[in-house]
């Protein structure tokens, strides 16, 4: 999904994102490629390469890489960070996800939908932002792409319960990685709301394209560079209760 916009605005800006085959991810590797970053797009099968970011590659050239990465699989988790060099990059943007099983109710849950569920959303993100850290340049910024429905405070219903539990993790275990690691080497953490987007997970009806919600955060993320804070905000950059 080539952007329009294709005004060089951040020269020498190295992005990292993961989980870049579709929907938000696809749709942030857009928005940083047009607004003039190099980028770096984790899949987990780069002998399949889907057609959308293939397009995306030919579009923008050598100014996007692409890299393997299964984040359940600890090896790949390293081999994918002994390849990124120290202080390289600006920017690390975690989006993949998943929503859960259809039926998102604790008694019905299994163990392994709840192994599953909490790895992808929540510990899997913080693995890989710990062993990454070191990649980061001082002021730059990690985007972990989390979701309304993790904050406590803003919780006014029941639905989504097993979804809306693994993004309050995601939330809990950012804010403890951010004030013990991320914040004191000078690295900015942001959970990021994307709003409701339309994607495999968001639905059709979903208000918010993946192009405004990329382009949203990105700015957001932009914004924070050489800031060195902790926030929860949402795509249009409104901070938002934990």
């Amino acid at each position: 999904m080539p952007s329009n916009q294709t005004i060089e605005k951040a020269p020498g800006r190295r992005a990292l994102v993961i989980g870049a085959s579709r929907g938000i991810g696809l749709g942030f590797v857009s928005v940083l490629l047009a607004r003039g970053w190099q980028v770096t797009a984790t899949v987990r099968d780069v002998s399949c390469v889907p057609y959308a970011l293939s397009e995306v590659g030919h579009h923008y050239g050598d100014r996007l890489a692409i890299a393997a990465l299964d984040m359940k699989l600890p090896e790949q988790v390293s081999a994918l960070a002994a390849l990124m060099p120290d202080k390289t990059l600006d920017l690390l943007v975690i989006s993949a996800g998943i929503l859960g099983p259809d039926h998102q109710r604790v008694e019905q849950a299994t163990d392994a939908e709840i192994t599953e569920l909490f790895d992808i959303n929540a510990m899997a993100p913080l693995r890989l932002a710990r062993a990454l850290l070191p990649a980061i340049k001082h002021g730059g910024v990690i985007g972990f792409v989390s979701s309304r429905m993790g904050s406590v405070s803003l919780n006014d219903g029941e639905g989504l319960e097993l979804y809306r539990a693994s993004k309050a993790a995601l939330n809990s275990l950012s804010r403890g990685f951010a004030v013990k690691q991320a914040l004191p080497a000078g690295v900015g953490v942001l959970n990021l709301h994307p709003g409701w987007v339309q994607s495999d997970m968001g639905g059709s009806y979903a208000p918010v394209t993946v192009e405004q919600s990329a382009t949203g955060m990105v700015a957001v993320l932009e914004g924070a560079l050489g800031l060195s804070e902790q926030r929860f905000v949402d795509f249009e950059g409104n901070t938002l209760s934990w």
